[in-house]
């Protein structure tokens, strides 16, 4: 592409040179795909769209794990959480997914049964469901 356009501005006589087209064309290049990494980046982080997928998997094994225990030590009226069948809790919106891990998370932290999983360790996942940090035992 630089000897054709060499090629072209000697057959115009400009005193332009095919070398500094060079560098521009690529710098310019170089600007699109900045840009459409900006683009792509704003997209992933400047919107909810990180949020939603950040820690999904570790929520689904959490909630699973929550859901076979049952209510165990748990007050009756935790009853509700347990009626929906997990295959529908899972496919419920996440939000929904998030606080129904919520409750019942917060609720056996308060009776100091609960299992130790990244919910329990993880500052960011705790962060990302709503659980407050825990306190140092």
């Amino acid at each position: 592409m630089v000897q054709l356009q060499h090629r072209y501005y000697k057959s115009e006589h400009s005193r332009k040179t095919a070398l500094s087209w060079a560098k521009k064309f690529t710098l310019k290049l170089w600007n699109i795909i900045y840009q459409e990494w900006i683009r792509r980046n704003s997209v992933l982080h400047d919107t909810d769209a990180i949020i939603q997928v950040s820690g999904i998997a570790k929520l689904h094994q959490a909630i699973s794990l929550k859901h076979s225990r049952g209510l165990g030590h748990l007050h009756r009226v935790y009853n509700r959480y347990f009626a929906i069948p997990l295959v529908t809790l899972l496919s419920k919106p996440i939000s929904y997914q998030k606080q129904w891990f919520l409750g019942i998370r917060t609720a056996r932290e308060a009776t100091y049964i609960f299992v130790y999983d990244d919910f329990a360790t993880n500052p960011s996942l705790r962060f990302w469901v709503d659980l407050p940090p825990l306190p140092d035992i």
